[in-house]
C-alpha cells in the first residue's frame, strides 16, 4: 500500500507534465499531415443525379419546400451553344422542358433557379418572395496530378513537407493554399487562405504550389476542358477553418 501511495503521485506528475497532444497530426518521423482536395462550387451536381432529378430539391438539397404556400413562378436558365435558354412553370416539381434543357446546356455553364412564390406563414397578406440559386455539372473526370496520387504526394513531401522544421505544427496549426488548374492543367493563382504562423513555412508552401508541374485538366465526356480549384492543406484537418473550404474528404 505504502507503494501505490508513493507511485500516484509520480504518476500524477508526468500526466500534467505531459499532456495527451491526440489533437495534432504532428509526427517527428514523418512531419506534419498534408493532403491536396478538390474546392467544390457552392452547389454542384453529377449528371447523374441531374438526368434522375425530379424537384427542385433534387437539384439543391438546401432548398425548402415547406417554406412555399404557393408558386408564382420556377425559371430554369441554361446557356446552350452560346446563346441563353429559359422555361418557365408554376410548380417544385420539374417541366420536361426544364430537364431538357438542363440536360443541353453547355459544359461548363451554369444552371440558374429563380423561383417566385407566397411564403407560408400565418400572415393574412403576403408579398411575393423570390429565391434564386445556382448550380453547376461536375465534369465526368476531375484534374488530376500527370503522374497520379502518389507522385503528388512524392512531389510535395520532397519540396515542402521534409523542410519544414520539427515541431512547426502544433495542436489546431494549420496552414492552407489555394490554387486552380486551368484548361491547360496549368497551376494558376496559387494563394494563401490560412497561414502557418511563420512566413517562411507560407512562402515555402506558395512557392512549391506555384513550381508544381502540369496537371491533367478536369474534361467533360464530350472533351470540353474546365478549370477547377483545389486546396493544399497542412496541419491539423480539425482546424474549423477546414469548414469554409467546401472539400469533399473520402
Amino acid at each position: 500500500m505504502k507503494n501505490i501511495r508513493n507511485t500516484l503521485p509520480a504518476l500524477l506528475f508526468i500526466f500534467l507534465a505531459f499532456p495527451y497532444s491526440g489533437s495534432s497530426q504532428y509526427d517527428v518521423t514523418t512531419g506534419p499531415g498534408y493532403e491536396v482536395n478538390r474546392i467544390y462550387p457552392y452547389i454542384s451536381i453529377t449528371k447523374d443525379k441531374l438526368n434522375e432529378a425530379r424537384t427542385l430539391g433534387d437539384l439543391d438539397t438546401k432548398y425548402q419546400s415547406s417554406w412555399i404556400r404557393e408558386y408564382i413562378l420556377v425559371e430554369v436558365i441554361t446557356i446552350h451553344n452560346g446563346k441563353t435558354r429559359k422555361a418557365v412553370s408554376k410548380s417544385e416539381v420539374l417541366s420536361q422542358e426544364q430537364k431538357d434543357i438542363m440536360n443541353m446546356a453547355d459544359a461548363g455553364t451554369p444552371v440558374s433557379v429563380n423561383v417566385q412564390y407566397i411564403p407560408e406563414n400565418t400572415l393574412t397578406h403576403n408579398d411575393i418572395k423570390e429565391i434564386n440559386f445556382s448550380f453547376t455539372v461536375n465534369p465526368e473526370n476531375d484534374a488530376q496530378y500527370a503522374g497520379g496520387q502518389q507522385q503528388l504526394n512524392q512531389y510535395l513531401k520532397e519540396q515542402a513537407i521534409d523542410k519544414i522544421p520539427d515541431g512547426s505544427f502544433k495542436g489546431y496549426d494549420l496552414a492552407a493554399v489555394k490554387f486552380t488548374v486551368n484548361e491547360e492543367g496549368e497551376v494558376i493563382d496559387a494563394h494563401l487562405f490560412e497561414s502557418s504562423k511563420d512566413k517562411n513555412i507560407d512562402n515555402l508552401l506558395l512557392q512549391t504550389v506555384f513550381n508544381m508541374p502540369r496537371w491533367k485538366p478536369a474534361e467533360y465526356s464530350n472533351g470540353v476542358k474546365v478549370t477547377q480549384e483545389f486546396v493544399l492543406t497542412v496541419g491539423n484537418m480539425e482546424n474549423c477553418m477546414v469548414n469554409l473550404l467546401n472539400i469533399h474528404r473520402d
